[in-house]
């Protein structure tokens, strides 16, 4: 059964609980691919592995929204992101993304001070997670879903709640120095990074948000246009492009060779080799010069990123880098991975990045084939599962993750549509 498209006209009108019902039962039967030749989709497809993913409008959450599957039945910030983006490829409907971005909108300045919080995390029967802020990925998902419905009307009503969103890190976690800091590392999203400083709270200004932040502005730059903003619009570029030269100028080590985290209590360097520190090739932030030091000096070292089954979330050569146990201290992860693929793929390293879209495919391969699941995340140094057994969430972006690499994809990218 495929999923319900509607037609680029406006000639439906179908709204609320019944359309909602028909993608519902449309998506609970997901083809595997819209496209043939992917590896992982007939296994997809086998295992049923994007069953579950879409859940109809329940409690605190009005709209239809993803989860990953499994025993989750809670919204979350980056992960509906991401499995947005992998669904896209399949050719699904936008409603599952539209409305998981509503029903965080739905509570945009409800349950704080600052204007534009809202938690990362939200259940039908509570919001979790409290005082974490939802990671700067809203705007993003609202793009990609008008993107995939090649309009943005149905943002119409919710975007000055998105645009609040953005408001609440410029108001609340933006020092003086200009740069945003993490509460903790578990709103980071990369929960035990030992580069986020957990005690105190606030402290850390990661490469990482900078780039989601960036992202932000620059999908909003382009929603803003469509929703007839246009002053807004040219706002967003500029902040977008401030923040992109603050970053390269300010959190760029020459010595080491990468951009660093930044304690904002003394505006030092925080050094610690993680993955988020090459967050800036993936949103396009890093110089060519730049570019260069980290992939050739850091991402593709053996000794320290470029394992054999992907890329180690932390350096090798780190103190804490644990492969077994370390969660986010060196396991290969898919979105990291991922993330990783198309910062080789902008920057010229095509070669390098087919060679980790591969090693990304086949080990979620292995696993499904093996278990029938797949994990949170795997040993770098021999493809072995760690953690989170039947995980489902942006591990569907390793579906296409080859051809992306082969045929120079991005579904991420932000461009006019």
């Amino acid at each position: 059964m495929r999923v319900l498209i509607l037609p680029e006209e406006n000639n439906w009108q179908w709204s609320g609980p019944v359309f909602s019902f028909v993608v519902f039962m449309a998506m609970s039967c997901l083809p595997a691919a819209a496209r043939d030749g992917s590896k992982l989709s007939p296994l997809f497809l086998q295992y049923k592995v994007k069953e579950g993913i879409v859940k109809p409008a329940k409690g605190l959450l009005k709209h239809t929204y993803l989860v990953p599957s499994g025993p989750y039945f809670q919204l979350f910030d980056w992960d509906t992101y991401f499995m947005g983006v992998a669904l896209s490829e399949d050719g699904a409907s936008p409603e599952a993304l539209e409305g998981s971005v509503e029903d965080f909108l739905e509570f945009v300045g409800q349950n704080a001070n600052d204007t534009g919080y809202v938690p990362r995390e939200i259940a039908p029967d509570g919001l979790w997670a409290l005082p974490e802020m939802c990671k700067p990925f809203l705007a993003q998902a609202a793009y990609r879903a008008s993107l995939t419905a090649r309009n943005a009307d149905w943002l119409k009503p919710w975007y000055k709640r998105l645009a609040q969103t953005l408001e609440f890190w410029e108001n609340a976690r933006q020092a003086s120095d200009g740069f945003f800091h993490w509460y903790n590392g578990v709103e980071s999203g990369v929960d035990n990074n030992p580069a986020v400083m957990d005690r105190p709270a606030g402290v850390t200004e990661g490469v990482d948000l900078q780039c989601y932040l960036y992202r932000e502005y620059r999908a909003m730059a382009l929603l803003a246009g469509k929703v007839g903003a246009a002053q807004e619009a040219k706002d967003y570029d500029r902040k977008a492009d401030e923040l992109r030269a603050r970053v390269r100028d300010g959190m760029w080590s020459e010595t080491e060779g990468m951009f660093l985290n930044i304690d904002a209590r003394t505006g030092t360097p925080i050094h610690i080799k993680s993955w988020t520190n090459f967050v800036p090739l993936w949103a396009g932030i890093a110089t060519s010069a730049q570019a260069k030091r980290m992939i050739e000096e850091h991402l593709l070292n053996p000794k320290e990123f470029w394992a054999p089954y992907g890329i180690r979330t932390l350096s090798l050569d780190e103190t804490r880098y644990d492969p077994v146990q370390g969660y986010w201290r060196g396991p290969v992860w898919v979105v990291s991975s991922y993330l990783m693929m198309h910062g080789l793929m902008n920057y010229g390293y095509s070669g390098q990045a087919r060679k980790l879209a591969l090693e990304t495919e086949g080990l979620l391969f292995a696993d499904l084939e093996k278990t029938g699941g797949m994990n949170e995340c795997y040993n770098p140094e021999d493809g072995q599962p760690l953690a989170g057994v039947h995980f489902v969430s942006w591990d569907l972006l390793g579906e296409h993750i080859v051809e992306e690499a082969e045929e120079g994809l991005d579904p991420t990218a932000l461009k006019p549509f």
